[in-house]
Formats: structure tokens, C-alpha cells, sequence
């Protein structure tokens, strides 16, 4: 016993330095690269507007009405704004506490469950998962999201644990508590994307009672208190904002839930196959684990008529993937909430298909570090140098560093795997956490074809007084770099509601616009390089500031 204790004591305490150091990692690499368009611009500048305008209400964007999406990180991401002033580490500051919850959460609950060998696996393998660290270091509300969605997930898992008792027992009541923080959790993930996020546990719950034939969660749901609580949660914002928009109900709940799913409404066709495809390169280095499981996680682990989590999770994630398939309106991040869940399951099985899988993970971490090391001595003379280009050429040195961390992690994950398979689990999702956020802070040498930061410091200091300009275009990250809104004119795009609101706040043509300019002694304009190009041939007096791969930044002669 004694033994056994020393061996897992500096296990242990190896385990908690690494996660640590990835921790303080995740959150220092948070201010290394610009804003990109257009999620990260948008969704800093809307919190940025709240401070600035007082309405924690109804959010603005470019100073019109945005209702798209409930405010809650908005609200969250303003007070970051607050505290650490307006810049990059604060913008993105609450997407990375979300993630970094999440790798909390589901190393909690496989601990709860399978022990706590299995929570440090889950935690590395979800933190090694491509489509998991670079969205934890963006800024968007999918991260969020999924976070709330996995501790719902995590309560309801934990609220299954034991046969449910009348009696006012200590587990009992354990078990409640367990299920109020479901609903809560599930009350917040409505308040920060919409109804997807209760939508999605309550069709789960339906299609695992009837595969399974096993209702018996449905006895442990604790209606009479957790819904009270939802709707506490989740009601009162949507009253308030009905009350300040008359046709909010409509565009929220018919326009931006009903149509956007069921129309290509929202201008984001993609195949059925998408997020197959998704799921695949998402999964990375993980990815032959998740087909595994995927293949097999459907079997039944628990007798007949008793709660199966594995089954369960299964179910969670077969269905993310199909119904957000069948939508009309496709984007990657959709489907993040499925992969908490998959490295739940890869980290539950048994020792000696983890080892194998570690193996084979391993084996993909060499050929991956070959295959980014010879593109990194390769590419540069091989690829023309133009256009984008460019820019992706000087990736090729940080592609070197993100190799050699590869090939010593998937080395090591093999020697380990024989002695320790937890340790190599642990050993080999640090590396790939590593080298993915080596790879973000990377991105800031492809910044001028993602983002308008180019522009934004080429600006300079301009009175209030002085107009900005953005035509037929509308660069989401500007107004933040400049804590200001622009002019619109001849755009619409997502502000058409807020358009709808106040029509004033747009000049309806670029006539128009060039009538006013030459009018003007001092002003700024933002426009796509081919627009910039067209109005100085026709002779309107316009002088280049800055120009980017797809923009240029005029000044009033």
C-alpha cells in the first residue's frame, strides 16, 4: 500500500505542475496575435459598445441593435474589458476561462465515474484536440457554449450515479443538487448562444431513453425545482429586450433558430458531409480513437435497465454531428460541443485499447512532425511568393519548433506506453496542446489577411469630429482598434436588422458618398483595394493610408 501510494503521490503532482504550465500558457498566448475577422472583432466590439453606451440591454454592433445572440458573454466579456483594459488579452480572456473550465469539467467527471485515471486521460485528450485548442484561443461564443453544455452534461451524468430514493437521503439530495446544476448550466448556455442549448440535452435524453429502453433518468430530472430555475435563468433577458424591440420575438426565435436552420438563409451552405469532414481533422491526433469509438460506443456496458454514460455520451455526440448535418447554415465551430464528449469516451475504455490507441497516436504525432518539418524546409522554395502567400511562407520557421515538439512528445507517449499508459496519455496531449497554441501565436504573421489591424494602427489619433467612412464593406475589427463606430454606406450584411431600426445610421449608395466627400475637408474611408482603386481613377480626391491584402484606408486630400 505504501508503495503504492509513493508512486502515485509524484504522479500526481507531475499531472497538476503540467496542468499548470498549460494553463498559464493557454492564458499568455492570449495578447501574442490580433483580432480576426469577423467572429473576434464582432464579439469584442459589441461588449465594447456596452460599456461605452450603458445599455447592457439590447447589445449594438457599429452602434445599431444586434440581437442575434443573448448577451451573456457579451456582459461577461465587457466587465473583462473593464478590468484589463480594452485590448486583445481581455477580448478573449473569457472564451479561455470557458475552455480552460471545460478541461476542469470533464477531467471532474471521468474522475466521478472511472477514477482518477481516467479524468487526467479525458483531460489530455480533449486538450490535444485540434478543433478544442484553437477555438479555446479565439473568440467566439462557442467555446462558452460548449462549456455550459458540458457541465449540464456533467451534472446529469452525475445525478445518474445511484438508483434515486423517496428518502431524504445525503446521496439523494447529492444527487438533486447534481441536477439543479444541469438546469442551471443549461439556463446559461441559452443565455449565451440560444435555445440549441436546451434543445440539444433534451432531444439526447429522448433518443437514449428509447435506444437504450431505459427511462429511469427521466425519475431524476427534478422538474418541480430545476425548471424554475431554467426559466429564472433564461426568461427574463428575452422579456426585457421584447419590451425594447417590438419585432425582436420574431427575428430572435423565427428568423435566427427556425429559418437559419432550415434555409440557407444565412448564407452558409455547405455538403451533408461537412461536418464528417469536420469532425475528422477536429479531432486531430485523436482522430482513428474517435472513429473507434464512434464505431462501438453504442454497445451497452450496464445491465439492463440501469443508467449507461457511455451509451449516453455516445448518444450526445452522434446527434450534435447529425443535427447540425441537416441544417441549411453550416460553420465548424457548431459541432464543439460533441468533442467534450469524445474524449470522455476514449478515456473510459479499457486499458489495453488505450494503450493501443496511444500507440497508434503516438505513431500519427512522428509522421505529423515529418510531414510539418519537411513543409518547413520545402515550402518556402517551392511556393511563389505573392499575394497571400507571403505571409503563410513565414509560418515555415514556427512549423520547425512545432515539429520538434511533435516528434519528442509521440517518442516519449511510445517508450511510456508500455509502463504507464495514463502518463503517455497525459505526456502525449500536453505536446499537442503545446505545439497547437506555438501554431496561434504563430498566427499573427498572417494577421494582415485575416485582420484589419494593418489599417487600424496606420490611423493614427483622429478627432471625434473627423468621419469614418466603411464602404460597401464592414471590417469587424476596426471600430474596436479605433473604440469607435464608422459610417456605413452601401452595406448591410448582418446590421440589416439593426438597419431596419434606424435607417439614417447608412448612406444608401457610393454616389452618395462621393458627393459628401467632396464635400469634406478631413475624413477617413475604409473600402475594398479594387473599390479604392476605381474611385481615385475617376478622379475623386482620395490619398492611400495603409493598404491590406483586402482593404485600403483613404484620406480626404
Amino acid at each position: 500500500m505504501s508503495g503504492r501510494a509513493s508512486f502515485e503521490l509524484p504522479g500526481r503532482w507531475i499531472y497538476l505542475g503540467l496542468a499548470s504550465f498549460v494553463a498559464i500558457l493557454w492564458l499568455a498566448t492570449l495578447s501574442s496575435r490580433p483580432l480576426f475577422n469577423p467572429d473576434e472583432g464582432r464579439y469584442a466590439e459589441i461588449p465594447r459598445e456596452m460599456l461605452s453606451s450603458g445599455d447592457w440591454v439590447v447589445p449594438h454592433l457599429n452602434g445599431l441593435a444586434y440581437v442575434e445572440k443573448p448577451p451573456l458573454q457579451y456582459w461577461a466579456t465587457a466587465l473583462s474589458l473593464q478590468i484589463f483594459g480594452q485590448g486583445e488579452f481581455a477580448a478573449r480572456l473569457y472564451t479561455a476561462l470557458c475552455a480552460l473550465g471545460t478541461l476542469g469539467v470533464v477531467g471532474w467527471v471521468a474522475r466521478e465515474l472511472w477514477g482518477s485515471a481516467a479524468a487526467w486521460r479525458a483531460a489530455a485528450v480533449l486538450a490535444s484536440l485540434l478543433l478544442f485548442v484553437v477555438l479555446g484561443q479565439l473568440l467566439t461564443l462557442d467555446m462558452s457554449l460548449t462549456f455550459y453544455m458540458t457541465l449540464a452534461l456533467a451534472g446529469f451524468l452525475l445525478a445518474q450515479r445511484r438508483p434515486h430514493s423517496d428518502k431524504a437521503s445525503r446521496a439523494a439530495a447529492l444527487e438533486r443538487r447534481w441536477m439543479l446544476v444541469a438546469w442551471a448550466a443549461t439556463g446559461l448556455g441559452v443565455m449565451t448562444k440560444g435555445l440549441e442549448a436546451a434543445v440539444i440535452p433534451a432531444a439526447v435524453l429522448v433518443l437514449y431513453s428509447v435506444a437504450a429502453r431505459d427511462f429511469s433518468p427521466w425519475r431524476r430530472l427534478c422538474l418541480a425545482q430545476g425548471l424554475p430555475v431554467f426559466l429564472v435563468i433564461s426568461v427574463p433577458w428575452h422579456v426585457m429586450a421584447a419590451r425594447r424591440l417590438p419585432d425582436f420575438l420574431q427575428f430572435f426565435f423565427v428568423h435566427e433558430h427556425v429559418s437559419r436552420f432550415l434555409t440557407p438563409s444565412a448564407d452558409r451552405e455547405e455538403p451533408w458531409w461537412f461536418f464528417a469532414m469536420v469532425l475528422a481533422l477536429g479531432s486531430i491526433p485523436w482522430t482513428l480513437s474517435v472513429l473507434r469509438v464512434l464505431a462501438s460506443g453504442w454497445r451497452r456496458r450496464a445491465p439492463r435497465g440501469q443508467f449507461d454514460a457511455g451509451v449516453f455520451l455516445w448518444v450526445w455526440v452522434v446527434f450534435i454531428c447529425g443535427f447540425f448535418s441537416l441544417s441549411d447554415s453550416k460553420l465548424i465551430p457548431y459541432i464543439l460541443p460533441a468533442i467534450p464528449a469524445l474524449a470522455l469516451l476514449i478515456a473510459e475504455s479499457r486499458a489495453d485499447v488505450i494503450r493501443r490507441d496511444v500507440g497508434i497516436t503516438a505513431v500519427i504525432s512522428l509522421l505529423a512532425a515529418a510531414l510539418l518539418g519537411a513543409a518547413s524546409v520545402y515550402a518556402p522554395a517551392h511556393v511563389e511568393s505573392a499575394g497571400r502567400n507571403q505571409y503563410f511562407l513565414l509560418l515555415a520557421k514556427p512549423l520547425i519548433e512545432i515539429a520538434v515538439l511533435l516528434a519528442l512528445s509521440g517518442a516519449i507517449a511510445l517508450f511510456q506506453r508500455g509502463r504507464d499508459v495514463t502518463r503517455a496519455t497525459v505526456l502525449l496531449g500536453v505536446g499537442w496542446c503545446v505545439a497547437g497554441m506555438l501554431l496561434m501565436r504563430a498566427a499573427a504573421v498572417v494577421a494582415p489577411v485575416y485582420s484589419g489591424v494593418v489599417l487600424a494602427r496606420a490611423l493614427g489619433d483622429v478627432g471625434p469630429d473627423v468621419p469614418i467612412y466603411s464602404v460597401g464593406t464592414y471590417d469587424q475589427t476596426l471600430p474596436f482598434y479605433w473604440q469607435r463606430t464608422v459610417k456605413l454606406v452601401a452595406y448591410r450584411g448582418e446590421l440589416d436588422f439593426g438597419l431596419r431600426h434606424d435607417e439614417r445610421a447608412q448612406m444608401p449608395s457610393v454616389a452618395r458618398f462621393v458627393e459628401q466627400w467632396n464635400g469634406l475637408s478631413q475624413a477617413y474611408a475604409v473600402m475594398e483595394n479594387s473599390m479604392f482603386d476605381d474611385l481615385t481613377s475617376r478622379g475623386v480626391p482620395m490619398r492611400e493610408v495603409a493598404r491590406d491584402v483586402h482593404r485600403t484606408l483613404a484620406a480626404r486630400r
